[in-house]
């Protein structure tokens, strides 16, 4: 699985730092110094919106309302439940 930072800089990455800055009401300098360790820190309120902006969800460990699975599973899931639902 790939780490937290891997998933961030990769969703990041097609839209651009400066329109992410830009939607979480931060300079783009700001926050490519952000990305880099370089000693610029988000609020938390401009954290939680990263993640908005990014579509990331956040999961507590042993959270059981929530089951987690690779997309080609949860395709396959779909695709049998969808031609069970067929034949009923």
């Amino acid at each position: 699985m790939p780490s937290l930072e891997s998933m961030v800089l990769n969703r990041v990455a097609p839209l651009t730092q400066k329109k992410v800055a830009e939607r979480i009401g931060v300079e783009p300098t700001n926050f490519s110094r952000f990305l880099n360790n370089s000693g610029h820190r988000l609020t938390f309120a401009e954290f939680c919106q990263l993640f908005d902006v990014l579509e990331l969800d956040v999961v507590a460990p042993g959270d059981d309302s929530m089951v987690c699975l690779p997309r080609e599973e949860y395709q396959a899931l779909r695709t049998l439940a969808r031609k069970g639902l067929e034949v009923a």
